[in-house]
């Protein structure tokens, strides 16, 4: 699993590190530990200042990147560093494409930031823009006790629980695998109104969807072994059904996928993904291939 981790030399970066010191797979995996950029200033009266200016940002990076390996060291022993300047978005996106990354890891607390606006910037762009999937750590558990999967069958989705499948959770959690059968034309008519012959036929197209689902769901959570699998099927919108779960589970980890992009056009994430990043009370893991 080749991840990149992006360390704030600024807001500290704790929950990031913390969760790969504790939740790291045990076999050594590639990690490349990066800080999150920070743009330069418009001018500055002179370019000596403005080299001494980058140069103490640089050795301030430097020091919470070699901080961050050195914690790391006996859980991530291939751990390396790699310094980048400049626009935090557009570095960000080209050191995970030049380390190919499988996964970027990103401080989603913003706790003590000089700039939570920033911080939260980058991990907004991180989510809707790599190509790669993304784990967003907005608190570390003392363990992962809960975990809800929200599947839809993506490619994306499935690449989420490969990822998760590294990571090593001790003892085993608990995890809701959720499949929502898309409700969305019952927000468009009533079922009221509708003929009985249509209300029964949408009834049992969203039967054979949950059905689909059950076991499309059981099939791509067989590789976690050792985990406790409850495969569930609703009906509903999807997004308030997978955080109304993560509630009432007091999720410490909420699992999806986002059904990828082109290599020509950025797409954005789905409603669905959007609405989880900034709503999820705990940790979100975005699956993309």
């Amino acid at each position: 699993m080749r991840t990149l981790l992006c360390v704030d030399a600024f807001a500290g970066s704790e929950a990031p590190v913390a969760w790969l010191e504790r939740f790291g797979p045990d076999e050594p995996s590639p990690l490349c530990i990066v800080p999150v950029p920070r743009s330069r200033p418009v001018s500055f009266a002179s370019s000596a200042r403005l080299r001494l200016f980058d140069e103490l940002i640089a050795a301030r990076s430097r020091r919470a990147c070699d901080a961050a390996r050195e914690r790391l060291r006996p859980r991530w022993p291939l751990a390396t560093v790699d310094l980048i300047d400049g626009d935090a978005s557009e570095q960000l996106l080209r050191s995970a494409e030049r380390w190919g990354a499988e996964l970027v890891v990103l401080d989603g607390t913003a706790r003590g930031a000089t700039s939570p606006a920033l911080a939260a910037g980058v991990v907004r762009m991180a989510a809707r823009h790599l190509e790669c999937s993304v784990l967003v750590v907005n608190r570390v558990p003392d363990a992962v006790r809960e975990i809800v999967l929200g599947m839809d069958g993506s490619p994306g989705a499935r690449e989420a629980v490969r990822l998760l499948s590294r990571f090593r959770f001790d003892p085993a959690p608990r995890l809701l695998a959720l499949g929502v059968v898309n409700s969305w034309w019952r927000e468009t008519i009533p079922e009221a109104e509708l003929p009985t012959a249509i209300s029964r036929e949408l009834a049992e197209v969203e039967a054979r969807e949950a059905a689909h689902l059950r076991s499309m769901l059981t099939r791509t959570t067989a590789i976690l072994t050792g985990t406790v699998n409850n495969v569930e099927t609703t009906v509903g919108a999807p997004a308030d059904s997978i955080l109304q779960a993560t509630r009432e589970r007091a999720a410490d980890l909420l699992v999806i996928g986002h059904q990828g992009i082109e290599r020509v056009r950025r797409l954005p994430l789905g409603s669905v993904a959007e609405s989880l990043l900034s709503a999820a009370p705990c940790s979100i893991l975005i699956g993309r291939k």
